[in-house]
């Protein structure tokens, strides 16, 4: 085997929740490219923005490129849909042998101005919507003795997160839940990595940046070494590679990608 056939995924089968939009949306197409059949899963009631229509537009792409893709509607923060989503899956392809959680959520507001409610569905839809389906998916990948899962954390997580606690707390919490899961699976030859991007200019970056009075793109950028914000395909190459045989020797860890951010990162 050379070194850059470890990379491919040929006839790998990727579960991607999360993945009609943004950084999943990104990474579910990556993993196409590099030669998975494609589970795209992630519509909820939370954000009426993500439809249907959003997953089939991936899957385009990913048959595109001569790769199979199944779409499903599901709720991935409740766990009877994500069985039934396991269970498409499992019915389609057999196997699962990559699964990202990229599915999160977010409001900037001071701590002080925090509900409960607000709390609880933020750790909802980053948190438990990871645990659940970490869960549901790596009892099969236990039993297959063989996986990969990527989980989306946030450098929000690995710093103060001022007007952000609230997400900060789910991020923090995806670290640990995959540093945990990694030492509990790894036995088993199932690997539990993260993601932290940093600032990554998609639709949910959009979409909260339009809350943070001052914090203009030009102004964050000089806070980031290589001068530019990021792009949700600067974290799908990495995704790729936690998927693939290259990374079989990493597992429990979260990797920065963040260009260099400093500031409101360090």
């Amino acid at each position: 085997m050379t070194i850059l056939s470890r990379f491919l995924l040929t006839d790998r089968v990727a579960i991607v929740q999360g993945a009609g939009s943004g950084m999943g949306k990104s990474v579910a197409r990556a993993l196409g490219e590099a030669g998975a059949d494609v589970v795209l899963a992630g519509i909820n009631v939370y954000d009426k923005s993500k439809t249907i229509e959003d997953l089939e537009a991936v899957a385009i792409h990913i048959r595109g490129a001569g790769r199979k893709a199944l779409v499903v509607s599901a709720d991935v923060r409740e766990s009877q849909q994500v069985a039934d989503m396991l269970e498409k899956a499992l019915a389609g392809f057999g196997r699962i042998d990559i699964l990202v959680n990229a599915a999160g959520g977010a409001f900037a507001a001071p701590a002080l101005d925090v509900s409960d409610n607000g709390w609880d569905a933020v750790l909802r839809e980053n948190l438990k919507s990871a645990f659940i389906c970490c869960k549901a998916v790596g009892k099969v990948m236990v039993s297959q003795k063989r996986g990969s899962i990527i989980n989306f954390a946030s450098m929000a997580g690995r710093a103060s997160s001022a007007g952000n606690a609230h997400y900060g707390a789910a991020k923090a919490g995806i670290i640990n839940l995959t540093q945990s899961l990694a030492e509990e699976w790894g036995p088993h030859n199932v690997r539990v990595n993260a993601l932290a991007p940093g600032t990554i200019k998609s639709e949910g970056w959009v979409r909260v940046q339009a809350q943070w009075v001052g914090r203009k793109e030009a102004d964050i950028a000089k806070e980031i070494a290589l001068g530019r914000l990021g792009v949700p395909d600067d974290v799908a190459g990495v995704a790729v590679f936690l998927a693939s045989d290259a990374s079989e020797y990493i597992t429990g860890q979260t990797i920065n990608i963040n260009g260099g951010e400093r500031g409101y990162y360090s």
